[in-house]
């Protein structure tokens, strides 16, 4: 029982370590979402989910971890020689302590972590043209048809026309790209370059949340 805990409590840990690397170097979500980035085949919604997934796995087996040796943890924590708590124990609650309080408070070195992550999030390229409003790829193509100043019904003759398959005026952007093995910005694109006011629509300088 002890291996199999600790296998299972490794082989969680080893998921989130790669899922986190992952997910500290991706683009972030309005682009990932927008471009239909993808990594070893998966999209930024099943690399969240693995991550979610695996880290409740490894604190649940890191719970039975501890009940099945809790009698050395114990020990881990108690002092010798009459003291209350081992030094051990109070040097890896100080380093945990100070380094929970460095990151609340954005200092350095732990303020570089995020930073890092930043700077490697925009290094990704950006689309040609990006989104007309947050998590634009979830709206139904009869209002993305709206945005670009065209009918729904034209918008659906122009996307057939170029070989897109499409469902209904009802199916979202983001699913019909899937289904066409293609990117939500680049269905935005065919449908902007029909547009009567050939406006590019960009929002460079707005700020979207993940």
């Amino acid at each position: 029982m002890r291996r199999f805990i600790s296998l299972c409590l490794f082989l969680s840990l080893l998921a989130m370590a790669v899922s986190g690397i992952v997910l500290y170097i991706m683009p972030h979500g309005r682009i990932a979402y927008w471009t239909g980035w993808r990594f070893l085949g998966l999209d930024k919604d099943q690399w969240d989910n693995l991550h979610t997934v695996f880290g409740f796995l490894m604190v649940f087996f890191g719970i039975w971890h501890i009940v099945l040796n809790w009698s050395s943890i114990v020990n881990y924590i108690k002092g010798k020689t009459g003291a209350l708590l081992s030094k051990e124990f109070l040097h890896s609650s100080v380093v945990a302590l100070g380094v929970a309080v460095g990151t609340i408070l954005n200092l350095p070195p732990f303020s570089f972590v995020p930073e890092f992550g930043e700077q490697i999030k925009n290094m990704w390229e950006k689309p040609k043209v990006m989104p007309p409003a947050p998590h634009a790829e979830l709206f139904p193509l009869k209002k993305v048809a709206g945005l670009v100043g065209i009918s729904p019904e034209r918008a659906l003759k122009i996307l057939k026309d170029r070989g897109i398959k499409v469902s209904s005026l009802d199916e979202r952007l983001k699913n019909i790209a899937l289904k066409n093995n293609t990117t939500p910005a680049h269905i935005y694109e065919i449908l902007l370059s029909a547009s009567p006011k050939k406006e590019k629509t960009s929002l460079k300088g707005v700020q979207f949340n993940n």
